[in-house]
């Protein structure tokens, strides 16, 4: 009895992740560190390369992307280099991170192997939804 009362428990368990991992969108996905593997999303595996060859353009022009996940990546990207002083943003460029930063858009985000969530983008900016992208900016863009 015990057998199959830990059985179901953990069917449960599996068919809820896999619940979860339906309600987002895997090609508009943010996560540094995702599923069992802690591996990054799609999206953050691209902007890496992109910084990593210092393709700022490329970036900035994502800020008008219909993906939404390209929306907030960029934000960040292109507000750290603007920090650092790598890149100087146009107003074109602030017009368009304060529309996003306002966006009632949902973007997917996934962190481990059991959080996939949909947000909205207004919400990725707050300290906690950054903790992670400040982290993986701190190592990919060369000071």
């Amino acid at each position: 009895m015990r057998t199959k009362i830990l059985t179901i428990v953990f069917l449960i368990g599996i068919l809820s992740v896999m619940n979860a991992q339906e309600n987002v969108f895997k090609n508009e996905m943010v996560g540094f560190a995702c599923y069992f593997a802690g591996q990054p999303s799609k999206t953050v595996e691209k902007y890496t390369k992109k910084l990593n060859s210092e393709n700022y353009k490329w970036i900035s022009k994502r800020l008008e992307s219909e993906n939404k996940a390209e929306k907030y990546m960029s934000v960040i990207s292109l507000e750290k280099l603007t920090e650092l002083g790598k890149y100087k943003l146009n107003q074109t460029e602030l017009n368009l991170i304060t529309e996003i930063k306002k966006s009632t858009e949902l973007v997917s985000v996934c962190s481990g192997c059991t959080y996939f969530q949909k947000i909205e983008l207004k919400n990725m900016f707050t300290d906690e939804m950054l903790t992670m992208g400040s982290y993986w900016l701190k190592n990919n863009i060369k000071e």
